[in-house]
């Protein structure tokens, strides 16, 4: 076999507010494609905003048909439950700093898989699209990101020679998203018309683990008839970092005493913040569901009161506040979930918080 890693676009620029559309015409078999988003921040500083807000929606359609419809944490979520391993996250928050965030879009079980992958010949009018809104959590400039600085380099990995006829692709979709409430059942009603290879449950709420907010997930086919899963979603996550282990990642912050940090690592998160000058101390004070207080002294103890640069590192689970139930094995497609031999299939969330959640479902589409 031989490959080929195509730099599509580097540094495509894209709107502060709005969807860039590419066209897509190649007709080599599409394994992954990797998207490194790039943007700058303001002069005076840009905290707990990250590149994983501004980008809204990550679109692979043909026509009104879609492929792909995912936002970048549950993309970068996906990823990580894929590979095992966070895609490449380097935050910076300091003013004119340059934040990066990349992420992997697989077409089939794993890269270089010959014969599941994403032959865009098959389609009419294949188009990639990347919605962006550069002021979801801060306006542009000063302790936002600097307006015109979102860009994006887009490579794709394809298959030059060796590939075997394609048998299929993975299309992955957010299919379902509500705002959770405090009790009783959310039922979803699961497509029927290709297999599953798994489902990816996230509910948000600042300062919750997961599984405060929708507490257990169960899939009943056919009022009961079969049940494939039905779990506490805290024992989901469990299973989910004992198969994958923890994930990583590194910031570079910029903070004074007495504030709270955000990061993506929801569950469990152990962390090590350091001073990257060495006349600080620094004291993190407790670490939970993707956030920690930090306390800032100056040599003699005296609080700090001005913002000082620091090296950051955090290891934990369920990204995004995140679990992933899989069905079967990934490199056995035989071992998917076949809806097409029930007539219903009802996916049970019960509620305990109000939370934003979001249903994404990947299945292999022949």
């Amino acid at each position: 076999m031989r490959y080929r890693d195509v730099e599509l676009y580097y540094q495509l620029s894209l709107d502060d507010v709005g969807t860039k559309i590419i066209d897509l015409k190649t007709t080599d078999p599409i394994s992954a494609i990797r998207l490194d988003f790039e943007a700058t921040n303001g002069n005076v500083s840009n905290k707990s905003n990250f590149i994983h807000d501004i980008i809204t929606k990550i679109e692979l359609v043909d026509g009104s048909d879609q492929l792909r419809s995912v936002n970048m944490k549950q993309a970068q979520a996906a990823q990580f439950y894929i590979t095992g391993k966070m895609p490449y996250v380097r935050v910076e928050e300091n003013g004119g700093g340059t934040n990066n965030e990349q992420l992997i879009l697989f077409f089939g079980r794993y890269m270089w898989d010959r014969e599941y992958y994403l032959d865009l010949a098959k389609f009419q009018n294949p188009q990639f699209k990347l919605t962006t809104n550069i002021a979801a959590i801060r306006a542009a400039d000063v302790d936002g990101y600097l307006a015109d600085s979102i860009k994006v380099t887009i490579t794709m990995h394809v298959i030059e020679d060796g590939a075997d006829a394609s048998k299929g692709f993975f299309m992955q979709k957010e299919v379902y998203s509500f705002t959770s409430g405090t009790s009783g059942d959310e039922h979803v009603s699961l497509p029927l018309d290709y297999p599953y290879v798994s489902l990816m449950l996230r509910a948000f709420t600042q300062g919750n683990d997961i599984d405060e907010n929708i507490d257990n997930l169960r899939i009943s086919c056919d009022a009961g008839k079969f049940i494939p899963v039905d779990k506490k979603v805290k024992k989901i996550y469990q299973m989910n970092e004992e198969d994958m282990g923890p994930g990583e990642v590194r910031y570079y912050l910029t903070r004074a005493d007495d504030e709270d940090v955000y990061h993506i690592l929801s569950h469990d998160p152990q962390v090590s913040v350091m001073p990257r000058d060495g006349a600080n101390i620094v004291n993190v004070y407790f670490s939970w569901s993707g956030q920690f207080h930090i306390r800032v002294y100056e040599a003699d103890g005296s609080t700090e009161n001005t913002a000082k640069a620091l090296s950051f590192i955090a290891k934990g689970g369920a990204p995004h506040h995140t679990v992933w139930h899989p069905f079967g094995l990934l490199a056995d497609p035989l071992t998917y979930f076949n809806p097409k031999d029930w007539v219903d299939i009802d996916l049970v969330l019960h509620q305990a918080a109000a939370a934003v959640c979001q249903v994404v479902l990947t299945q292999l589409r022949t």
